[in-house]
């Protein structure tokens, strides 16, 4: 009897170990496997456009501005270089559009080539009264700019003769230019210019004007068997 009951005692305490074994096995948490986000969609590429745009076709220029190109050319042609300088200052001071500026400015390259050729080489002699060369050399350095030089007979300008000689010569920009010049005492007047436009119009508007504050007095000396004369040079 007493075996029977310690059989049963010994099932009884079994199962009740399945039971708490099976219970505790079911309190694990198992935590639930993450989902995959889904794989955003990829963007749908544009569709190409179909054909080349066709190009915008520019603004053609009012006729007016035309004419005022056309006749800034014609004074061009013509040489007559200052009135065609002005016209295109004009015609920039009225007219602002990209267009129309760059219109004028290829015709201020046309200018400026046409005044390159015109110019006279340096040491010209524009204007000459003296009857002989003379011995005397007057050099200038023309540093800042073109010059245009007068000389001028001072002794006879105050002795008041109406029309006392006189030389005027073209010195272009860094080099440097001479005059010939009797024995006396002459007077230097000067022009330092930014364009040329001829003999007519000189330097236009556009030059600083000068005066030496001393006339210069050219001598001619014998020693023996030579002989020598003044030279000045000066930097304008």
């Amino acid at each position: 009897m007493k075996r029977r009951v310690l059989i049963a005692v010994v099932l009884l305490a079994l199962l009740l170990c399945g039971c708490k074994k099976k219970d505790a096995a079911d309190l694990i948490y198992t935590p639930a496997p993450k989902r995959s986000a889904s794989p955003a969609p990829a963007p749908t590429p544009a569709a190409e456009p179909s054909g080349t745009p066709a190009a915008s076709t520019p603004t053609p220029r009012p006729a007016a501005i035309d004419a005022e190109l056309d006749k800034i050319r014609g004074l061009i042609a013509d040489e007559r270089c200052y009135e065609a300088f002005r016209a295109m200052q004009r015609f920039e001071e009225q007219h602002s559009a990209p267009e129309e500026v760059a219109a004028c400015e290829t015709l201020f390259a046309e200018l400026d080539r046409l005044l390159n050729e015109l110019e006279p080489e340096t040491g010209t002699e524009l204007f000459r009264s003296f009857t002989v060369q003379g011995g005397g050399v007057l050099e200038v350095y023309a540093f800042t700019g073109p010059a245009f030089v007068t000389v001028t007979d001072e002794y006879a300008r105050l002795q008041g003769e109406e029309n006392p000689g006189a030389v005027c010569f073209y010195v272009r920009q860094g080099e440097r230019g001479s005059v010939h010049l009797p024995a006396g005492t002459y007077a230097v007047r000067y022009q330092v210019g930014y364009r040329w436009f001829g003999p007519e119009d000189g330097f236009g508007e556009y030059f600083t004007a000068g005066v030496l504050d001393e006339p210069l007095v050219f001598d001619f000396y014998v020693s023996g068997n030579w002989a020598s004369n003044s030279k000045y040079t000066i930097t304008l």
